[in-house]
C-alpha cells in the first residue's frame, strides 16, 4: 500500500510538473520574441543600415592638409596681474589665429570659393554619394547657405594651444580638387593678414597725421593773418618799424637832459643872461615833441605798442605752432618706425599635399563606432525596463 500511495504521489508531481512546463513554454517564447524585437530595432537594424552604407555607399574622400602660423608682436602688459597670466602663458594663441580661422569657415570664404574656384562643381562631382555631396539627395536645396553647409562638412581647422600651430584639413572627393580648395584657404589666409597689417598700421599713424595735418592748418591760417596785419598796417615788420620812434625819442630825451642842463648852468652862472630864454624855449619844444613821440609810440589808438602787441601775438602763436608741427613730425615718424616693426604674418610649415589614396571614410571605424553605441543604447534600455519591471512586481 505504502509502495503505491508514493508511486501515485510521484506520478502527480510529475504531471503537474509537465502542466508547469507547458505553460511556462508559451510565455519564455514570448519573451525571447520580443526581446529580439527590441535588439533588432535598437541594434540590429542601424547597424545594417551602417554597413550598407559605409561598405556599399559610402564615396571615397581625399584629404589635403596646410599647416600655419600666424605671428605677430608680443603685446606689452598693462599691469601686473596680465604680466604673470603672460608669462604663465607664453606659448598662448594670439587672437589674430582666430581671427584667421573664423575667416576660413566663414561665408566670405565661401562665397570667394565659389566665384574664384567654383566650389559648386568640386563639392558636386559624380564621384561622390547621394548623402554626402552637394545638393546631394538629401540635400536637394542649391542656395549658397546649402553651399555653406556642405562646406562645413569638407573642411575642418584646428589648432595646438602649446605651438600656436594650425592645421587645415579639406576633404575632396578627388586629390587634386582638395589640393586645390586647400592651396586657395592657403592664399585667402595670407590675404586677410596683410589687409589685418595694413589696417592696424593705417589705424597707428592716422591720429598722427591727423595731427600734423592740423598744426599744418594753423600754421597756414596765422601766416594769413600775419599778411593781411602787414597789409593794413602797412609794415612789413613792426619790430623794425618801431625802432625807429623808440630811437628818436631816446635822442630828443638826451637833447632834453642837455638843455635842461645848459639852463641850469647859465641860471647859475648867469642869471641875467640873454640865453635862459632861448634855452627855455628850447626845453618847452623838446617836451612837446618827446611828449607827441610817446603818444605814438605808448598811444591808446594808431600806437606803435598796439600794433607791435598784435603783431607779437600772431608771432608766438606761429612760433608755438611750428614748435608743436614739429613734434607732430617727430611723432609721425616714431609711429611709422614702431607699424614697420611690429608686423603681423603667416608662415607656412607645410604646404597643400596631394593624396595618393583616400584617408575617410574610416569605414571600419565607424561601423564599429555605429555598433558600439547601438549595444550601449540597448543595454541601458533593457535596464530600464528591468529596473521598471521589478518595481512593478514588488
Amino acid at each position: 500500500m505504502v509502495d503505491l500511495f508514493r508511486r501515485a504521489e510521484t506520478a502527480r508531481d510529475i504531471s503537474v510538473a509537465g502542466g508547469t512546463r507547458s505553460r511556462a513554454a508559451p510565455r519564455f517564447g514570448l519573451n525571447v520574441r520580443s526581446v529580439n524585437i527590441w535588439f533588432w530595432a535598437i541594434v540590429g537594424l542601424p547597424t545594417l543600415l551602417a554597413g550598407v552604407y559605409y561598405f556599399a555607399i559610402a564615396s571615397d574622400l581625399y584629404l589635403s592638409e596646410v599647416k600655419f602660423v600666424v605671428r605677430g608682436p608680443a603685446k606689452a602688459p598693462t599691469n601686473a596681474i596680465s604680466a604673470m597670466l603672460s608669462s604663465a602663458a607664453a606659448g598662448a594663441v594670439s587672437e589674430d589665429t582666430f581671427a584667421v580661422h573664423e575667416y576660413l569657415m566663414s561665408r566670405d570664404a565661401v562665397r570667394r570659393l565659389e566665384r574664384e574656384n567654383d566650389l559648386r562643381t568640386l563639392l558636386s562631382r559624380p564621384e561622390g554619394d547621394l548623402i554626402t555631396r552637394f545638393p546631394g539627395y538629401m540635400y536637394w536645396r542649391k542656395d549658397f547657405e546649402a553651399l555653406y553647409k556642405a562646406y562645413s562638412r569638407f573642411m575642418t581647422i584646428e589648432i595646438d594651444s602649446t605651438s600656436g600651430v594650425s592645421t587645415l584639413h579639406v576633404k575632396a572627393y578627388r586629390p587634386e580638387d582638395a589640393q586645390r580648395v586647400a592651396q586657395a584657404l592657403l592664399t585667402f589666409s595670407e590675404q586677410l593678414v596683410n589687409t589685418l597689417n595694413e589696417r592696424a598700421r593705417h589705424d597707428a599713424l592716422g591720429v598722427f597725421q591727423r595731427e600734423v595735418h592740423n598744426m599744418e592748418r594753423q600754421i597756414a591760417s596765422i601766416q594769413s593773418q600775419l599778411t593781411a596785419y602787414r597789409i593794413n598796417q602797412k609794415m612789413l615788420d613792426p619790430k623794425s618799424a618801431s625802432a625807429g620812434p623808440i630811437e628818436l625819442l631816446a635822442q630828443m630825451n638826451g637833447q632834453l637832459a642837455n638843455a635842461k642842463a645848459q639852463l641850469s648852468a647859465v641860471v647859475k652862472n648867469s642869471p641875467s643872461s640873454p640865453q635862459i630864454p632861448l634855452v627855455r624855449t628850447r626845453i618847452s619844444s623838446l617836451e612837446k615833441l618827446i611828449a607827441e613821440e610817446r603818444a605814438k609810440i605808448t598811444g591808446d589808438t594808431n600806437s606803435v605798442a598796439t600794433a607791435l602787441s598784435e603783431y607779437e601775438r600772431l608771432d608766438v602763436q606761429r612760433l608755438l605752432t611750428e614748435k608743436q608741427l614739429a613734434s607732430a613730425f617727430t611723432s609721425l615718424e616714431a609711429a611709422r618706425l614702431e607699424a614697420q616693426r611690429q608686423q603681423l604674418y603667416l608662415e607656412t610649415i607645410a604646404q597643400p599635399n596631394l593624396a595618393d589614396y583616400p584617408l575617410y571614410p574610416k569605414r571600419i571605424v565607424s561601423f564599429a563606432t555605429v555598433l558600439v553605441c547601438c549595444l550601449l543604447a540597448y543595454g541601458i534600455a533593457w535596464l530600464l525596463v528591468a529596473s521598471v519591471r521589478e518595481h512593478a512586481a514588488a
